[in-house]
């Protein structure tokens, strides 16, 4: 059985990106005898790629000190072009939450069927590759 993650179903329907310093549930599906909760899913828009990303949590942790909210989130696609790149070999984050925006159904759901999976090395690679020109841009 495939879990798919929480995405909201058409644009204006999933709200504001909630900020809470603990996981994000967003209901629970039993699979076995094991409770999984579906996390919202996000994207992070570069120049000239996009990444898509699973919500794990929000740490608020230093905000009185100024620092940004930061999000630990899961890869799980980049789109550059009309390429589709599965990242779910890859490493998960911790990544300023400026920038991400919340990602539909109709758009994510698509791209997962057209995901190519490239070898371990080549994923991290392009993951590297998209967060320096986020960081640069």
């Amino acid at each position: 059985m495939t879990l798919w993650p929480c995405l909201p179903a058409q644009c204006g329907s999933g709200g504001d990106l909630p900020i809470r310093g603990h996981p994000l549930p967003a209901g629970r599906t039993e699979v076995g005898s094991v409770l999984t909760s579906p996390r919202p899913i996000l994207a992070l828009p570069g120049s000239q790629a996009t990444l898509y990303v699973e919500l794990i949590q929000v740490s608020l942790h230093n905000l009185e000190a100024g620092s940004p909210a930061l999000l630990w989130v899961r890869p799980l696609l980049l789109r550059e072009g009309s390429q589709v790149w599965n990242l779910r070999s890859t490493s998960d984050l911790l990544w300023p939450a400026a920038g991400f925006v919340p990602a539909y159904a109709e758009e994510v759901l698509p791209l997962l069927e057209q995901a190519r999976d490239p070898l371990p090395h080549e994923a991290r690679q392009r993951l590297q590759a998209f967060l320096q020109q986020v960081c640069q841009g």
